[in-house]
């Protein structure tokens, strides 16, 4: 039977068996400090430290020691080997029979755990571990302010230890709810426990709910990296890596953003070619420069629709607008978060944080990202894929646009016979027709660029537009 219970309130069974509470006082005092070390012999000069933490012990502190003592010996019932407390000179102890103390019950509850989980018997474990931490109501030695040492640190550590024994059973058990409801209580008392936060990204998965993993684990990400400085271990990395490559639950459609591919779209085969083989290779980035007209968004778009199956978790199409007011990274970065289903509560709001939240995201997925219109590498730098298969292809006009490891396409005018098979393509019946004078001509006159190409042929053959002072101004009431 429990004699002593300090998982909590301190509290003892009295000779007439009922439990009394103590409260605070130096007999309480001295009994705690006995039963941070029960049966071992404790020095007078420790048990005086520990009941007058004041500095400065009263000089009387030995014979009122001695008082405690005698007070304490009345109320205890006396041990089945003789007395409670027992006294030589220079030092007490307190003898605890096998099953008297709350904490050395949990303690051995706790190593019979273990090893029945070792065993394959989590039904065994699970009783045992829930026994265990039942002995707990409260923090040990609650309500006194007295020096313990480490006691009570290396209690709470026992708890924690089995809380995780209970979550280890419960998972084994198929009892995944109940797991999870564990180990948040786990991660909260102890947030820099990585195992606990690794089974419970693992718990949120199999309950089928990913964006409480996901979310799990970019929490633990926050606090090693905040109280530790270092990214997640290989225990947690792998639970990341388990969630996204296992059976997932069933989500809506990717997303499908990329626009229309420009019609009839003509010539760049080169260029084409080397954008194929950027989304292939590593680090799976591709720039594409030149000037107002060449037809970067174009190209881009086109080689995006060749690229899309192999992308199947979804295409993404941003215009950052370098030329008006460009769209800041956070914002950007919370749109694409939206799309591959992160709940808005969950995304961060600091922009380093959803630009670490979208890397992960991105490492296990096919994505293709098309970012148009980009003033500066540091508008798309936190956008872009680090590591795994997807791919991203950008566009702007500035030369000085670099992108570390990236493939650059410069997109000049087009040859004078690629600017002819566009400009008769976007023409039609009129451009099959036109003679090699005019077309040569209208190329020269639109510098090979495919923007003034297409406007060219979208007007041919239009008749002119009659200057304005050649149009009669009406007269009231007659007809022009």
């Amino acid at each position: 039977m429990v004699l002593f219970q300090v998982l909590g309130p301190l509290e003892v069974r009295g000779h007439d068996g009922l439990v009394c509470r103590l409260g605070g006082g130096k007999p309480v005092a001295v009994l705690a400090a006995l039963l941070v070390e029960p049966d071992a012999w404790i020095a007078v000069d420790r048990l005086i430290a520990a009941t007058w933490p004041e500095p400065g012990a009263p000089a009387s502190a030995e014979a009122n020691l001695k008082t405690y003592v005698w007070r304490l010996r009345r109320l205890l019932p006396r041990h089945e080997d003789g007395a409670r407390i027992e006294s030589r000179p220079g030092a007490y102890r307190l003898r605890v029979a096998p099953g008297e103390l709350d904490a050395h019950c949990a303690a051995e509850a706790a190593e019979s755990a273990r090893h029945a989980l070792a065993a394959g018997a989590a039904e065994t474990a699970f009783a045992l571990a829930t026994e265990a931490l039942g002995h707990w109501c409260g923090r040990p030695f609650e309500g006194l302010d007295l020096d313990l040492g480490d006691t009570v640190a290396r209690l709470d550590d026992l708890r924690r230890e089995l809380w995780a024994c209970l979550a280890e059973a419960q998972l084994e058990l198929g009892r995944t709810a109940d797991a999870v409801t564990t180990l948040r209580s786990l991660t909260a008392d102890d947030p820099l426990r990585e195992d606990a936060w690794a089974r419970l990204v693992r718990a949120w998965h199999a309950l089928g709910r990913p964006a409480q993993a996901l979310a799990a684990y970019h929490e633990a990400r926050r606090v090693l990296a905040a109280e530790l400085g270092v990214r997640p271990g290989p225990e947690l990395a792998e639970a990341l890596r388990a969630m996204h490559c296992g059976a997932r639950p069933a989500e809506r459609p990717p997303r499908r953003e990329l626009p229309r591919d420009t019609p009839l779209f003509t010539g760049r085969a080169r260029e084409l070619e080397l954008l194929d083989r950027a989304c292939t290779g590593n680090p799976r980035v591709a720039v594409v420069t030149g000037p107002a007209g060449a037809g970067k968004t174009a190209l881009a778009v086109h080689a995006a629709h060749r690229l899309a199956a192999r992308f199947p978790d979804g295409q993404f199409s941003v215009a950052l607008h370098a030329a008006g007011s460009p769209v800041p990274v956070a914002t950007v970065l919370a749109r694409l978060l939206h799309g591959i289903g992160i709940p808005p509560a969950l995304v961060p709001a600091d922009a380093d944080e959803r630009a670490a939240l979208w890397r992960s995201e991105l490492a296990f997925r096919r994505v293709l990202l098309l970012f148009d219109d980009v003033a500066d590498p540091a508008q798309v730098e936190p956008l872009l894929p680090a590591t795994g298969p997807s791919a991203a292809l950008i566009t702007g006009r500035s030369e000085t646009l670099h992108v570390d490891g990236a493939v650059r396409v410069r997109l000049g005018p087009m040859t004078p016979a690629e600017a002819a098979a566009l400009y008769r393509a976007a023409a039609g019946e009129r451009g099959a027709v036109a003679d090699e004078p005019v077309v040569a001509a209208t190329v020269r006159r639109c510098h090979g660029l495919p923007a003034a190409l297409r406007e060219a042929a979208a007007t041919a053959g239009t008749p002119p537009i009659a200057p304005l002072w050649t149009i009669r101004r009406r007269e009231p009431g007659k007809v022009a």
